[in-house]
């Protein structure tokens, strides 16, 4: 069944159509049929579980939010392993298969395509070189991620520490010892 861009955009429209339809009639039948039962106690404001400190339009303590940034900013530094990993796993598999090649003069082209992706410079260099400059080549580049992959982990935990004596990183926090202190 060939349909033209019209028909397309004609289904689009009536799925978002039946699709908005339904969800106004759900909100509309829930504010019909829901209790109403208001009471001081239901207005005041709450912030999961904690004494509610300020005033009522800022809903949270400000300690959700840092916790909430800190950990985004851990989150994407922990995703940005995966790159050195996945290197670091291709040049073990690479240096697993050179056993094989130590008969050949010339290595598979699937080899030579792996070691090219890795940028290894005796396989984009043009000549043959052999499997010991590739096992060579293979082993430096495999040191290289792991001290890459130390530093950026050395760092972290750097940032970590400061954030950790900071306080930034506790989540209850002593006010009688600050008031305390401050008197």
């Amino acid at each position: 069944m060939d349909l033209s861009p019209i028909a397309v955009v004609a289904y689009l429209m009536l799925f978002m159509g039946v699709g908005i339809i339904f969800l106004f009639v759900a909100l509309l039948l829930g504010r019909f049929l829901r209790p109403r039962c208001p009471s001081p106690q239901k207005a005041e404001t709450y912030e999961c579980g904690e004494i509610a400190v300020g005033p009522s339009f800022l809903q949270y303590d400000l300690r959700f939010y840092v916790v909430a940034l800190l950990f985004i900013i851990f989150e994407v530094e922990v995703a940005l392993f995966f790159p050195p990993a996945v290197v670091f796993g291709k040049v073990n598999q690479l240096r697993s298969r050179i056993p094989e090649l130590q008969d050949t003069a010339v290595p598979p082209p699937a080899f030579q395509q792996s070691l090219d992706d890795l940028g290894v410079p005796e396989a984009s260099a043009g000549t043959v070189p052999s499997t010991l400059a590739y096992g060579a080549a293979l082993q430096k580049l495999a040191l290289a991620v792991i001290v890459d992959l130390g530093l950026f982990f050395a760092i972290l935990l750097v940032g970590f520490a400061y954030l950790w004596n900071r306080g930034d990183i506790a989540w209850v926090r002593a006010r009688g010892a600050r008031q305390g202190a401050a008197g």
